[in-house]
């Protein structure tokens, strides 16, 4: 394993630097943090260089402020650098909680980091209300003759944050799928990977815009089914509405209960209908590889596998002969797995039957991930 993966530091800063996933559609709009970032270490290199020519004293303040303009070299410049980036930053302040409070932030499972944000708000008015009394600067001048300066800026600061706290708090507006984004993580990719490898499906909606992913077993598999409906809620992907159990016609008028619930509408979910589906037919993506991860297996087995015999068969009619001779020579080369494709006793209808030799090993590779209830489907 590569040390940036392998080292406690090193991988904890790969995670958030190399790999951690993004959304496939990613604007402009999402640099205003960056910019943030950029406009804070300007001030404090220009800051920490003004610092070491200005004297905080009555007699030498004006002085020195006169010596930083026109005896440092390019100290006009710092000094400009340093008052207009200041304003620079309150305005990228403002326009990164809109979009964020545009786009839904402040949702699982981004609450914490859209928390930390606001107390940084907060924390950001309470030295700017402190920057107005600074002592020996144009500010405390302008602070005493012109206080309604600092109330303007109390007011519209209190506006903002009450704007946060009642959208956040009542959430009062659902963003639709043209404008709703990810990050779609790889515990997520795996599970929807996993479902669309069994009885899961993908589906545009709102006339092609954007893409929801649905979920569905009959009604014993209830624990299943809401075990991953409490993940994707919880990480703020689906109403968190509990699904309930609905009936339906089958077969020869038989009745059937199943249990089904969809996520929201994702722009970014695009990209995976459009590799798994080729006029009208499920299809087995080219990069299948990377996505069936140990909780993918997990998923498939819990979503269509069952136990025969001392070995486990994957139901696989919806893909082709030569996608589920694919399948089988991935389970071996990402999990030393050992698996055969056999007829399903349907023309053009296949399964994969993992041997028993194999049983083991796949155990314990998917029981950290599988429901207790679904457990039988390898014992």
């Amino acid at each position: 394993m590569r040390i940036l993966k392998s080292h406690p530091l090193l991988s904890l800063a790969n995670g958030y630097v190399v790999d951690s996933p993004q959304p496939s559609n990613l604007s402009y709009l999402w640099n205003f943090g960056s910019l943030l970032a950029f406009c804070l270490i300007i001030q404090i290199v220009t800051g920490v260089t003004l610092a070491m020519h200005y004297n905080p004293s009555v007699l030498e303040a004006f002085n020195s402020v006169e010596h930083i303009m026109r005896d440092v070299n390019n100290g006009w410049l710092i000094r400009y650098l340093h008052s207009n980036t200041a304003s620079a930053f309150f305005f990228l302040v403002y326009l990164h909680i809109g979009r964020n409070l545009y786009y839904g932030s402040y949702r699982a499972p981004r609450t914490l980091v859209f928390t930390i944000g606001v107390v940084i708000f907060i924390l950001m008015m309470a030295t700017a209300f402190l920057g107005y009394v600074l002592p020996y600067g144009q500010m405390s001048l302008w602070g005493i003759v012109l206080p309604q300066m600092h109330n303007l800026y109390f007011i519209i600061s209190s506006f903002v944050f009450i704007i946060i706290v009642s959208i956040t708090q009542n959430d009062i507006t659902r963003i639709r799928g043209l404008s709703r984004i990810g990050p779609h993580n790889r515990d997520v990719l795996s599970i929807i990977f996993g479902a669309l490898l069994g009885d899961g499906h993908a589906e545009k909606r709102f006339g092609g815009v954007g893409t929801r992913i649905s979920f569905f077993q009959e009604d014993i598999h209830v624990e299943y089914l809401l075990y991953l409906h409490e993940y994707l809620a919880e990480s703020g992907y689906c109403n968190p509405k509990i699904p309930v159990i609905t009936q339906r016609l089958g077969l020869k008028g038989k009745l059937r209960k199943v249990v089904r619930f969809s996520t929201w509408t994702y722009t970014s979910f695009n990209w995976i209908h459009e590799m798994w589906y080729k006029e009208g037919r499920k299809v087995l993506p080219d990069c299948i590889h990377e996505y069936l991860t140990p909780l993918a297996l997990a998923i498939w087995i819990m979503d269509d596998g069952s136990k025969v015999g001392k070995g486990v068969k994957l139901s696989t009619n919806n893909f082709t002969k030569e996608e589920c001779i694919i399948l089988v020579s991935i389970l071996e080369k990402n999990f030393n797995l050992k698996a055969t494709v056999q007829s399903a006793g349907s023309k053009e209808q296949y399964i994969i039957y993992i041997w028993k030799e194999s049983i083991d090993r796949l155990r314990n590779i998917v029981l950290p991930y599988m429901v207790p209830e679904m457990k039988y489907k390898i014992y």
